[in-house]
């Protein structure tokens, strides 16, 4: 997929979402949380983010998603805005959103747009990522697209498999693009531990495989005084209701490529 293609779609998924973005009632923390990523080809990133219901317009639910990001002893920032719209006679979930991302790491700045279904058996989630800063210090961020499937095991929904496909169009050095598979395991509601690996280290400029651990912690906000750890298996299938705050499934850093060659200082 070219440059001018992702362009185009972007511009596309950014008219759909100003069609339909009227707030209609005022704010409401759904969740709060964040995370930690350790891998062997990068360095920790650490995040503190949220999830806010701006209302409904008709069946329309309308939210934002913050988040703080720490990676490299930077500080980074994504800021992003969605809907979600119950279809088929309740039975299933469409949703897009917009996001703006940056980090002070080298000063990447992008922005991103992503569509997503939800059914009670398994969830899709396609996005498209687009730079708007120019080349740092011998890096440059790049463009890309990523499709990704959550599929939750039956009778252990707490356990759910979520394969990946990536692309992020190089432009001094080779694409960057392969496949991505994650357990997740939420024994509770609080914490999750995902495990997985894929391709390319595309967070930080390597063309190496990765593999990676991640704990994520989502505290909801009317459960709060509620035992959040005790166990819980999940149900199967999901109940599609619980969808409508579910956490944005993108890649919050910046992908970008490193245009120093191996035998550079």
């Amino acid at each position: 997929m070219g440059r001018s293609i992702m362009k185009r779609c972007f511009v596309t998924l950014i008219a759909c979402f100003l069609s339909t973005a009227v707030f209609a009632a005022g704010p409401e923390v759904i969740w709060v949380g964040g995370g930690m990523k350790v891998s062997d080809e990068a360095k920790p990133r650490y995040t503190a983010e949220t999830l806010i219901s701006l209302g409904q317009s008709n069946s329309m639910y309308l939210f934002t998603e913050p988040m703080i990001l720490v990676k490299n002893g930077k500080l980074g920032l994504d800021l992003g805005v969605g809907a979600r719209l119950p279809i088929m006679s309740g039975e299933a979930i469409v949703g897009y959103n917009m996001f703006f991302d940056y980090t002070r790491d080298n000063n990447h700045k992008r922005v991103g747009a992503g569509l997503e279904f939800f059914h009670s058996n398994f969830s899709g989630h396609l996005n498209l990522y687009l730079p708007i800063s120019d080349d740092h210090n011998w890096e440059e961020a790049l463009p890309g697209v990523d499709l990704t499937l959550g599929i939750p095991i039956p009778n252990a929904s707490f356990i759910s498999i979520w394969p990946s496909l990536y692309y992020y169009d190089g432009r001094d050095r080779k694409d960057m693009k392969g496949i991505g598979l994650e357990v997740r395991i939420q024994p509770v509601q609080a914490a999750a531990l995902i495990i997985g690996g894929r391709n390319d280290t595309h967070t930080a400029g390597r063309e190496d495989s990765e593999i990676y651990a991640k704990l994520e912690v989502t505290i909801p906000m009317r459960r709060l005084g509620k035992d959040l750890f005790a166990f819980n298996k999940g149900q199967y299938p999901i109940d599609i209701n619980t969808y409508m705050g579910h956490r944005v499934v993108r890649e919050s850093s910046i992908a970008y490529e490193n245009k120093r060659w191996w035998w550079w200082p």
